[in-house]
């Protein structure tokens, strides 16, 4: 066995030598040896087979060194993707290079290796990345786009980056600020419906009250008269300010609502004792079918959105010139919802106008609102009731024939007392 060993050792110690005079009769393959073990990180006599391991060692340490930075280089690309905001990296001269899942949305197709003015049809977008190149300055403005015939706003922000080699990149960021820019149109439109609903109401106050300190001498029965009215706009002010004031307290949270069993046939019946005054005094028939219907819920906001349903429907029910005047209240079971509605025979609600009922201080019809003593406010109130309730409202109308509201609220709802 030891002679065996022994021969096998000689073998390879000669066939190690012939190799190494082979290699220095041949300089080209010796030149390449020497550049293999180089690339090995070995002395260059080293055994031919000891090199190959080495190499084959480092070569695989290149190969999972490579696969870290492509797995690494899909995740950015992923998160990038993910990113809700149009993101596009583009060369100096206008190629794309990157361009996310939301900046595919808004551009043409296959935006990637077009160049820009190709890929996005919005001028003044490619007159800021021309002034970025330009004046190699970051450049940011607002932008108007239609994105499938939909109009929405961008604050877009370009970036100008110097990569380590020299080469340069355009970073473009595109914000989508639809939703603030039309916050923000609803807060002026706000502002201007409040200041236009406290207008009407003050200019009466002040025109009549000027007119009984400029006329001492005024008889009893105008003089009366005028004070009615300033008393009507006075208290017509009082409740838009604690209907705003209510409204805003809901839709912040800080509204306490006080969530316990609720029997909806004793809100019905609580409701009509109230509105039936009114009812007589305009001649509005009022009908109740109410089913045994108990649901978790805040039972004087139960009250509170119901009387404006049904005190709105008699009001506008009153108006009908001709025809059935009536209004019906009706409480089921559907499942695990409980079913509200209130529909009456009234003079309806134009098409174009169903959407937007529920806005603060949107009426049909202003002349009449405005001689009903409405705030503007009793639906917006409505529809935050229910929100908070966890429900769902809808309407349904036809011009000259009436209204139906239909109010869902869960039957059961884990609510935390605030």
């Amino acid at each position: 066995m030891v002679i065996l060993l022994v021969v096998a050792a000689v073998a390879a110690t000669g066939f190690f030598l012939y190799s190494l005079s082979l290699l220095r009769s041949n300089k080209n393959l010796l030149r390449f040896f020497r550049r293999v073990a180089e690339l090995a990180d070995v002395v260059e006599d080293s055994p031919p087979s000891y090199v190959l391991e080495r190499l084959r060692k480092k070569l695989k340490t290149i190969e999972d060194e490579l696969a870290i930075a492509q797995r690494s280089r899909e995740n950015i690309l992923t998160l990038l993707d993910n990113i809700s905001d149009p993101i596009l990296f583009v060369e100096a001269d206008g190629t794309i290079t990157f361009a996310n899942a939301a900046a595919q949305k808004i551009t043409r197709s296959e935006p990637i290796a077009r160049k820009i003015y190709e890929a996005v049809e919005d001028y003044y977008v490619i007159e800021l990345f021309e002034e970025t190149v330009r004046a190699w300055q970051t450049q940011e403005s607002n932008v108007l786009m239609y994105v499938n015939d939909e109009k929405k706003h961008y604050s877009c922000r370009m970036i100008p980056v110097l990569l380590p080699r020299g080469e340069r990149r355009i970073i473009i960021i595109m914000r989508d600020v639809t939703k603030e820019y039309e916050l923000n149109e609803l807060r002026k439109q706000f502002v201007s419906n409040v200041s236009h609903e406290l207008r009407t109401p003050l200019t009466s106050i002040h025109g009549y009250a000027e007119t009984l300190l400029n006329d001492p001498d005024m008889d009893i029965e105008t003089r009366k008269r005028f004070l009615t009215i300033i008393e009507n706009e006075a208290a017509r002010m009082s409740r838009m300010i604690n209907d705003l004031l209510d409204l805003e307290r809901m839709e912040s949270g800080e509204a306490r609502f006080e969530f316990k069993e609720t029997d909806m046939c004793v809100v019905v019946n609580y409701v009509l004792s109230i509105v039936e005054p009114l009812s007589k005094e305009y001649g509005v028939d009022v009908e109740t079918q109410c089913e045994n219907v108990t649901i978790w819920a805040d039972q004087d906001r139960m009250v509170q959105m119901l009387l404006n349903l049904v005190d709105n429907a008699i009001k506008y029910t009153s108006l009908k010139e001709m025809g059935e005047k009536r209004v019906r209240v009706c409480v089921k079971k559907d499942d695990d919802h409980a079913v509200i509605e209130v529909s009456d025979t009234g003079p309806g609600i134009p098409k174009d106008a169903l959407s937007r009922i529920f806005d603060r201080f949107y009426r049909v019809d202003k002349g009449r609102s405005r001689k009903m003593g409405g705030s503007g406010l009793g639906l917006s109130i409505v529809k935050s009731i229910v929100d908070r309730h966890g429900g769902q409202i809808n309407v349904r109308s036809e011009v000259g024939v009436g209204t139906t509201f239909t109010v869902m609220i869960p039957l059961h709802r884990e609510v935390e007392k605030q």
